[in-house]
């Protein structure tokens, strides 16, 4: 729900409305600032009034359906008043019109509105077309002998008669369900009716709800002065580019965010791994931003992106004149991070020689720069990803075990997109959002037949992939409708991975379906299997426990 705004320096005019800041949709709630509100279905209300009338008798059916409405037109009438600062009774009045038109009863024109001080006197004119419950009464019964938009007049009755603190009713002197070009109504307070009204006010009689009205809107008030506060502190500590931005549905990765809440609490490292494009550096965030140190910088550094003879510099920094070129002292990208986080991506890429100075990092808390003869105290914690299985080149002589070790104190692996269809979804709903303000595309949507086509694919690229498709086709688009036409054909198809494919695939990701069709050859027969891959029974079998976590 949005936060309603109580203006006081403008005074309000019914015209001024707008739908988009006072409906408020949420998970499974739908609401006019505070009031919940339910949508119904136009043929099952014809459906219900049907059943009414001939259950109970027209007559009855239609006393039910006018206080039906008196009540809501009460309550509509409180809600306006509590959120608007009205210019005049009369704009709080036509302000009735505006929401008949927004909640789908009908068209309505008020043509004459007259209030008359000091007597009090009352006099509104208007007309409706459109009318939903002319359509409900005639796909039910055909023609009406008799005016049928009872639900209108209560509520036109009820929301008047709040706003002028005097019973106002309102009688129905054509309609559309009889065959005329529009319904036409008046309403008058009671004394100007006087004996005309008698015989129309057992339709409207019932308890005074002015005093409960007025009781449940000082409790919306109070409601969302808590809800506000509440919104007001989940903004202080959400971080852009997190995963709070977006829902989780999977219990897969619900499993992954409980295990990060309780790592982050703890200045401890942090092993992620998962197929490229998982969002490890975007979960490595979401940590940092649980932590502590969430006030400290948080440092990203891509091993796999400096040369070896580069990478030892930029981590530890040097001291001039270590070596050509280096004028000046440098810090390095781990000092910097000082009183931060520090993320390690690629690890596995991390020369061997470079890994027992991480290691000693670790354990010292001290970096020692490039050239340097002396070390420096750092404070940091660091968070290290790979799309790699680091126990293979533990086994392969080409990463540390002690490093492997103190580098997985906490261990989280992130699952691949198609094993959270779930997810997808609600992704890429947030990558709409995303674009539509980077790109200032008006109404970004999908068209409904995109959702089974997102859903359906594999995205051997998983999340990265997804948001650079939908990215292409945001900017592709036609009048912000997002199409099929603007997918690529191997998506929209659902194709295997294409032979150029494999290049965008990690080599796990390779190793992993080769394996699984060997073993799908030798119908589960690892032994056979392991002797076809050319590897010892206990790796394939390690292999296999590495896949299932």
């Amino acid at each position: 729900m949005g936060i309603p705004v109580i203006l006081t320096a403008l005074k309000m005019k019914s015209q001024d409305l707008n739908i988009a800041e006072l409906i408020d949709f949420e998970a499974g709630s739908v609401a006019l600032k505070g009031r919940r509100l339910l949508i119904h279905d136009l043929w099952a209300l014809g459906q219900f009034r049907k059943d009414l009338i001939e259950t109970i008798g027209e007559e009855m059916a239609r006393r039910i359906l006018t206080r039906k409405g008196l009540f809501w037109g009460q309550a509509d009438a409180a809600g306006m008043q509590r959120l608007y600062n009205w210019d005049s009774i009369e704009e709080w009045i036509k302000s009735a019109s505006v929401l008949a038109q927004i909640s789908g009863k009908a068209q309505v024109a008020m043509n004459v509105v007259s209030i008359v001080k000091p007597q009090g006197t009352v006099e509104i004119e208007l007309t409706c077309m459109n009318s939903a419950e002319v359509s409900q009464h005639q796909d039910q019964f055909g023609i009406a002998s008799r005016p049928v938009c009872w639900v209108t007049l209560g509520y036109l009755s009820g929301y008047v008669s709040y706003c002028v603190g005097k019973s106002v009713y309102f009688k129905e002197l054509r309609c559309q369900a009889m065959g005329a070009d529009s319904c036409a109504m008046i309403g008058k307070d009671i004394d100007t009716w006087g004996a005309e009204i008698e015989g129309e006010l057992t339709y409207f009689r019932t308890a005074d709800m002015q005093k409960e009205v007025q009781e449940f809107t000082h409790r919306i008030r109070e409601q969302q002065r808590k809800l506000n506060s509440q919104r007001m502190r989940l903004r202080a500590v959400r971080q852009i580019g997190t995963i709070s931005d977006t829902e989780v549905r999977s219990k897969s990765f619900r499993n992954v965010l409980v295990l990060a809440e309780k790592a982050a609490a703890f200045d401890t490292t942090v092993l992620i791994t998962g197929e490229t494009g998982t969002g490890k550096e975007v979960l490595a965030r979401h940590i940092h931003a649980l932590s502590p140190r969430k006030n400290g910088p948080f440092v990203p550094i891509n091993c796999s992106a400096f040369p070896d003879a580069l990478l030892e510099s930029e981590l530890f920094g040097h001291r001039a004149g270590s070596f050509t070129g280096a004028t000046e002292n440098k810090p390095g990208l781990i000092k910097s991070a000082e009183g931060g986080t520090v993320f390690l991506d690629e690890i596995g890429d991390m020369p061997l020689e470079l890994q027992s100075k991480l290691l000693r990092t670790l354990q010292s808390k001290e970096v020692r720069p490039v050239g340097g003869t002396v070390t420096d105290k750092v404070d940091i914690r660091v968070i290290s990803a790979t799309n790699i299985d680091l126990s293979f080149l533990v086994e392969e002589k080409k990463f540390r075990k002690d490093l492997f070790y103190r580098l997985q104190v906490i261990h989280i692996k992130l699952p691949p997109l198609r094993d959270r269809v779930e997810d997808i979804l609600p992704l890429a709903r947030h990558f709409i959002e995303t674009f539509k303000k980077r790109h200032k595309i008006k109404n970004l949507r999908f068209s409904p037949v995109m959702i089974d086509i997102l859903v359906r694919y594999q995205w051997p690229g998983n999340i990265r992939e997804l948001e650079n498709i939908l990215e292409q086709a945001a900017v592709l688009c036609h009048d912000g409708l997002i199409t099929p036409d603007f997918l690529p054909k191997a998506i929209v198809e659902n194709r295997p991975a294409q032979p150029q494919d494999l290049f965008q695939q990690t080599l796990a990701d390779v190793e992993k379906v080769h394996i699984e069709r060997v073993l799908e050859f030798t119908k589960g027969n690892q032994t056979k299997a392991a002797r076809i891959l050319g590897i010892g029974e206990s790796t394939l079998y390690r292999r296999l426990k590495l896949f299932s976590t």
